[in-house]
């Protein structure tokens, strides 16, 4: 009988070990769980929606500006300025936002000739910064051509600051394509590069309309600007 007893008590403490470990393997088993469920959830609540660069259409597509690293174009024609009664007055403060007045600068065209942004002073005035490198520029290039060639009589000027790496290459485009009703400004790669970032450009390309006292109505892809808007600034 006590030999019985011994028997038991050894199976029992046998047992124990054996309930102690299928109790860890389970708690070992949900935490593996909890930790693949977590991965997951994270993993799918990471994956970030495309910005609006990404996920704009291929006639609003823009390239990047990149990094900073004499020609014979006939230069375009300028429209005789509306008459003005009185100077614009300054109230406006300067800066590149709808309602601001248009930083100054100064950039030499394809021909050598120093060009003034205030030189436009009573124009309306479509600035433009591109490059023949950049597909979208070049899409966008017939829309504004078009514009120049529609409201040159009512004094519009269209202005472009090319990013392009040589006068030559922005000449060739023009040349090529006909384009001669854009007045082409580059100086050095660092100059346009330098007018860009006083307008806040990082890619192109990039528009501006600028009524005839110097503030800015207009900022946006080319191919957002429409007729009926610029028909709003010659009433």
């Amino acid at each position: 009988m006590t030999e019985k007893k011994n028997t038991t008590e050894k199976d029992t403490e046998k047992q124990v070990p054996k309930a102690t470990t299928g109790r860890w393997l389970m708690v070992l088993v949900g935490v593996v769980l909890v930790a693949v469920i977590a991965v997951i959830a994270w993993s799918l609540t990471s994956r970030r929606a495309p910005s609006p660069q990404e996920a704009q259409s291929s006639s609003t597509a823009t390239n990047q500006v990149p990094a900073t690293s004499t020609s014979d174009t006939t230069a375009a024609s300028v429209p005789a300025a509306k008459p003005q009664d009185s100077p614009a007055s300054p109230a406006a403060p300067v800066g590149t936002s709808v309602g601001q007045s248009a930083p100054d600068f100064t950039l030499k065209d394809l021909n050598g000739n120093s060009v003034s942004l205030h030189q436009f002073r009573g124009h309306v005035v479509i600035l433009d910064f591109w490059a023949s490198w950049c597909p979208p520029c070049r899409a966008s290039m017939p829309t504004l051509d078009g514009f120049a060639a529609k409201y040159h009589d009512k004094g519009l000027v269209l202005v472009g600051v090319s990013l392009d790496r040589s006068a030559s290459d922005a000449s060739s485009f023009l040349k090529q394509n006909n384009y001669h009703r854009l007045i082409a400004l580059w100086e050095s790669v660092s100059a346009s590069q330098g007018v860009a970032r006083t307008y806040g450009v990082s890619a192109i390309p990039h528009t501006f309309v600028i009524d005839r006292d110097g503030v800015i109505r207009f900022v946006d892809h080319p191919m957002r600007l429409t007729e009926s808007f610029l028909d709003t600034l010659f009433k």
